[in-house]
Order: structure tokens, then sequence, then C-alpha cells
């Protein structure tokens, strides 16, 4: 009877702690934040835009930038990726670049950009939005607080759909 009463009391025991353990929060892990951003609105046909981002993650897993492009006026987007690097997979200062054609064609065109980051297991960051604007307005300065971070290339946003775009603008229509 004694062995019985053990044995009840034991399984009772480990029965009510796996239901406690249920009970307890499982944190599933961060996902990564933008926490600030700056790109000049307008950029000349030609020159290079540089999108300025600090992102971080708390478990350090960042991977990679993913960006879509797409006329303002349109719902056409493209992706491009750009990989982050292991050691900056916690915390990122730095710049996306984008060399822009040199088509007059893109004067006073607009498209929008949004950036996203994602980590290993696919959890995505606040997304962060920015409008260009071709334009003949002189090169806009970088920022004092963004001079450090414009040492730090993330990588390259490719820009085969401006090249389509104006390809698009400038062929003769039927």
């Amino acid at each position: 009877m004694k062995r019985f009463l053990l044995i009840l009391s034991l399984s009772t025991s480990i029965i009510g702690c796996g239901e406690l353990w249920k009970l307890v929060p499982i944190e599933p892990g961060s996902k990564p934040v933008i926490s600030d951003y700056f790109a000049p609105q307008n950029v000349k046909p030609g020159k290079g835009w540089k999108i300025f981002l600090k992102a971080e993650d708390k478990d350090g897993d960042m991977k990679d930038i993913v960006a879509t492009i797409a006329p303002a006026s349109r719902s056409l987007v493209t992706y491009s990726f750009a990989s982050i690097r292991e050691e900056e997979g916690g915390s990122l200062a730095g710049y996306l670049f984008i060399k822009t054609p040199s088509s007059p064609s893109l004067q006073n065109e607009m498209f929008h950009l949004t950036i996203v980051i994602r980590d290993k297991t696919e959890r995505k960051s606040n997304s962060v939005g920015f409008l260009l604007n071709f334009t003949s307005e002189k090169d806009v300065e970088v920022p004092q607080k963004w001079l450090e971070a414009s040492n730090n290339r993330l990588g390259i946003i490719f820009t085969d759909y401006f090249n389509d775009y104006v390809r698009e603008l400038e062929s003769p229509r039927e």
C-alpha cells in the first residue's frame, strides 16, 4: 500500500510539474528592428543613391536586407537582397547603394523603395519606406549623424529594374 501511495504521489507530482511547465512563457526570440534610417529624396539620374540604416536584433541572427522598388504610380515591384555579414548580425549601421541610369527620361519620375530585414528564422523587421525622385537638383550632403555609417557599405541594390524602366519609357510606342 505504501508503494502504491508513493507511486501515486510521484506520478501526480510529475504530471503536475508537466502542466506547470506549459504555463511558463517561452521566449520565441526577437525579430530585427530598424531603429533609424535616412535617404535623400532627390537624386540626379546617373548618380548613386545611398540609403542609410541602423538596425539591431537582440538574438544576433539578422540574415539579409530585402528591398522592393516600384514606380510610385504602379504596382509592379522588383526585389533585391543583400546579405548581412555574420559579425553584423546583432547590430548594424551603414548604407545600401543603388546606381541609377543616366537617362534624361527619368527626370521627374518617382519611385518607392521599401526595406525589411529578415533574420535566420524568417522573422521580419518593421518596414521602412523611401521616395526617390529623379531631379536635376544638387546632391544632398550626408547629415552629420550618418557620417560614420557612410564608411560601411551594407550591400548593393541591383538596378536592372531602372534600366528596364528606362527602355520602356524610351521605346517607340506602336
